[in-house]
């Protein structure tokens, strides 16, 4: 093979494995394209405030050994415009910051207001993406 010649290179991302949720199947496709993009090993996904929605939390939960874990707006009450919080909501909240903390103890919970705000709540908790 001629100096100029190079073989192909294999990149694996090496940024934070970051594992997200919010409430809208839609916005959570569009914030997994954006964070990876951005080189963070995300998986995003939309839950439900029932027991189908915890099983895929737990689920996703026992995939990797996360850094962070974001929890979108309409869920954590951040959002008090679009996704004002209600006694349903937070009592869904505090069901999912146990699950959390009970089957990811070393990954950062990381607040996020919206969609706008993912990536610099990631970096806000975590610090840069390396």
């Amino acid at each position: 093979m001629s100096e100029t010649q190079q073989l192909p290179t294999t990149s694996t991302p090496t940024g934070w494995r970051i594992l997200s949720f919010g409430k809208d199947p839609a916005t959570a496709a569009k914030v997994q394209e954006r964070l990876r993009s951005m080189g963070y090993r995300a998986t995003v996904h939309a839950l439900s405030n029932d027991g189908p929605g915890d099983a895929r939390l737990i689920s996703a939960l026992n995939e990797n050994d996360w850094d962070g874990v974001t929890i979108g707006g309409a869920i954590n009450g951040q959002d008090p415009v679009g996704f004002p919080a209600t006694d349903d909501t937070t009592r869904w909240f505090n069901r999912i910051l146990n699950i959390i903390h009970t089957r990811a103890p070393r990954a950062k919970i990381v607040l996020v207001k919206g969609p706008h705000d993912v990536a610099s709540a990631i970096e806000r908790e975590l610090g840069p993406n390396p």
